[in-house]
């Protein structure tokens, strides 16, 4: 026991000169990027400010200690990076959850306590192509898997807390998945063609659309909510995006196949900001396009490539209460966030 009195006043020592820990730094403008869209001398609408590489460079504050804690102890903590992240979200404050199907687990992110962790396992089963993440008001986290054909519940502190739907609701491939105001939840099935809309009890409410007709989904893959519960879908094999109200009925389509602006490729990732703008993630075109309510392009930001700014087969992606937007640049195993620059009002 005498032995071990000098370490632990050391690691006691290093941890109490350590208790300051980088808070905030998620949203805090990064002064080396000045890419905007569109550029000068046009006004700026979006603005690039923070490109984020995961857990390394997220631990970095702590690397000191760690370093000398491995010294001391011999053990190292394994962090792991992106292998090719998909789904994201986040609650504007503290946490990012990415899905990272490719390695079969979901990164959280906490930026107040500056830590990592993972969600590995739903009880005693480990994930298998966890793809779409969703935060309800309570701060509790859902994930598809859509090797399981399962949507799982994690409480905030990580805890699981079961299977979604089991018995009520037959999921064939579950995809994006996006959660409102009043904590229902919509889920896309790809193989089903489907909708599926649970309540804030994780009850079965309804699926859409029908499966004739115009409204009709052909392989969906990602969604989205505005703040007035319309719905947004992405129709992958549509090459479109398709808008419903809360009830099913579709309002809108966004979009065509073809190579030009305005058009699609392959279409993943949606969100919607605070002013109803449509985001569209096409991983081809290594870019996201914006659009008014209307379904009129009016920007597209991004181009193939690894500088900030650039994208290398994108695919999910968020915005925040705060019209952050946050993008999955999967092939470059990277986070890239942007803000969206409201138009000031004039007097």
């Amino acid at each position: 026991m005498r032995r071990l009195l000098p370490i632990t006043f050391i690691l006691i020592t290093l941890l109490s000169g350590c208790s300051q820990k980088a808070k905030g730094t998620l949203f805090h403008n990064d002064p080396s990027l000045t890419k905007v869209w569109p550029p000068p001398p046009e006004q700026s609408r979006i603005k690039l400010i923070k490109v984020f590489r995961g857990a390394v460079e997220f631990m970095a504050p702590k690397s000191r200690l760690r370093s000398i804690f491995e010294t001391i102890t011999g053990e190292k903590e394994q962090l792991l990076e992106f292998m090719a992240p998909a789904g994201i979200v986040s609650d504007g404050d503290r946490y990012i959850y990415v899905a990272d199907p490719s390695a079969r687990l979901v990164h959280k992110f906490d930026f107040q306590e500056n830590e990592v962790s993972y969600l590995t396992h739903a009880g005693t089963e480990l994930l298998a192509s966890p793809v779409g993440v969703a935060l309800d008001s309570d701060g509790n986290c859902y994930v598809t898997d859509s090797v399981k054909a399962k949507l799982y519940k994690y409480s905030s502190s990580g805890e699981y807390l079961g299977s979604v739907g089991n018995g009520l609701v037959e999921f064939l491939r579950p995809a994006g998945i996006a959660i409102g105001r009043d904590d229902f939840k919509y889920v896309v099935d790809v193989l089903a063609n489907k909708v599926i809309v649970l309540d804030h009890r994780d009850k079965f409410v309804m699926d859409f659309p029908n499966p004739s007709g115009s409204e009709a989904l052909n392989r969906p893959v990602n969604i989205a909510l505005d703040n007035k519960n319309n719905i947004y879908v992405t129709d992958a094999f549509s090459f479109s995006v398709k808008i419903f109200d809360n009830k099913g009925n579709l309002l809108n389509t966004i979009g065509r196949i073809g190579d030009g602006p305005g058009s699609f490729a392959r279409p993943k990732g949606v969100a919607v900001d605070s002013d109803a703008h449509i985001y569209i993630i096409d991983a081809n075109f290594d870019n996201f396009q914006i659009f008014n309510p209307a379904g009129q392009l009016l920007l597209y930001v991004g181009s193939t490539g690894k500088q900030p700014g650039q994208f290398f087969m994108p695919n999910g992606i968020f915005v925040d209460q705060e019209d952050r937007v946050y993008v999955t640049d999967s092939y470059n195993q990277r986070i890239q966030i942007f803000q969206y620059i409201k138009e000031q009002a004039t007097k």
